[in-house]
């Protein structure tokens, strides 16, 4: 499915729960008031807003500021994610973040442990790669919220198996390359004019594959499979594990180019004066990441709050200045040749970890 390129307007715009009955001018709770001190437990009762008027950020977040906090994981540094939020902090002083970070698999496979516990969830809000967060999807744990109201733009908004989230982060994968030995127009134009013998052994591949294997998405699995048994014959290319020690390489000038580069890195790299930087090529493919809120959520108008500012202007220049990581659609400089290659659909992870472990067998000798 396709990431949806229009949410049709609600008279009433629905939140999935995620509005307490304070914020709505018809609805009046059933229970009694949350607790409201700052980092506690919230008893927020949880309705549908009524037909009486659209809901607003500021009705969300005033709602949020009554439950005191939330709780939200991904894969971000702690000390960077610190920074990253304190606008948010300093707009919302009655919202705490509890933040957690681990990989994007050990927070799936901890929420589906807590649930199978019959504990709760335990997490409110989560960021995540998609093929990471299908269990949760088919489990139907992620809220369908309407992003749409809460100014999220569409074209960035994901409907799957009822549930809906929104892109917060694209990295593009390109060509990296030290500037001070190459320029850009030395480089192939295309992924098939890289297997050339001129660059035998002064190229890098990760040996998981998994910064190539989104090539499948475009070619199919024969054409990405028949590509990458050429390149490891004609280049022979040096085996570095992660983009990070691989762009060190190409730094030091023990390497020219390194397949596993994205825009993030590079951008990083290029902050701390490193001589280097990206080209895209005929095939670009992106690793995205999701912003959620998870069923069921203890804090959800506290996690929806800081979701619709997470993905907002302000929130998505923290991501980019602390994690250079940016949401366009296309990087600048794009060819308008070149075809863009991103998984819009967590069925489509299957096929490209099958090329991810095809692709490790090949580079393993396999």
């Amino acid at each position: 499915m396709a990431i949806q390129r229009g949410v049709r307007a609600l008279g009433a715009v629905v939140l999935s729960g995620a509005l307490v009955a304070a914020c709505s001018n018809s609805a009046k709770s059933p229970t009694a008031e949350p607790t409201t001190a700052k980092g506690g437990s919230s008893s927020a009762a949880v309705v549908t807003p009524s037909s009486a008027g659209a809901v607003s950020v500021e009705q969300v977040c005033a709602a949020g500021e009554k439950e005191g906090r939330f709780d939200f994981a991904s894969s971000t540094d702690v000390s960077i994610f610190q920074e990253e939020v304190k606008p948010f902090e300093d707009k919302y002083p009655g919202i705490k973040v509890n933040f957690s970070t681990t990989t994007p698999a050990a927070n799936v496979q901890r929420l589906l442990t807590q649930e199978q516990a019959n504990k709760g969830l335990g997490v409110d809000a989560l960021t995540i790669d998609l093929p990471t967060v299908d269990p949760l999807l088919k489990r139907g744990f992620v809220t369908p919220t309407d992003w749409a109201a809460l100014g999220i733009p569409s074209d960035l908004i994901l409907k799957l198996d009822g549930a809906t989230m929104f892109r917060s982060q694209r990295v593009v994968l390109g060509l990296g390359y030290n500037t001070t030995k190459l320029s850009a127009a030395d480089l192939p134009n295309t992924w098939q004019e890289l297997v050339n013998s001129k660059w035998a052994g002064k190229v890098i591949v990760d040996p998981r594959g998994i910064y190539l294997s989104g090539l499948g998405l475009v070619w199919g699995k024969d054409q990405a499979f028949s590509w990458f048994k050429d390149f490891m014959n004609v280049d022979k290319p040096m085996v570095v594990r992660g983009a990070t020690a691989s762009l060190e390489k190409v730094i030091s000038g023990e390497a020219l180019l390194t397949t596993s580069s994205h825009d993030a890195e590079v951008r990083e790299q290029q902050a701390k004066g490193a001589p280097v930087d990206i080209k895209y090529l005929d095939v670009v493919t992106t690793q995205d990441n999701f912003s959620m809120v998870l069923k069921d959520a203890a804090h959800p108008n506290a996690a929806t709050c800081f979701m619709a500012w997470w993905g907002s202007p302000e929130g998505q220049a923290q991501q980019l200045k602390y994690e250079f990581k940016s949401n366009d659609t296309a990087p600048k400089g794009l060819p308008s040749t070149t075809k863009l290659g991103a998984l819009t659909d967590a069925s489509q992870a299957g096929p490209q970890t099958e090329i991810a472990t095809e692709f490790a067998k090949i580079v393993a000798g396999g």
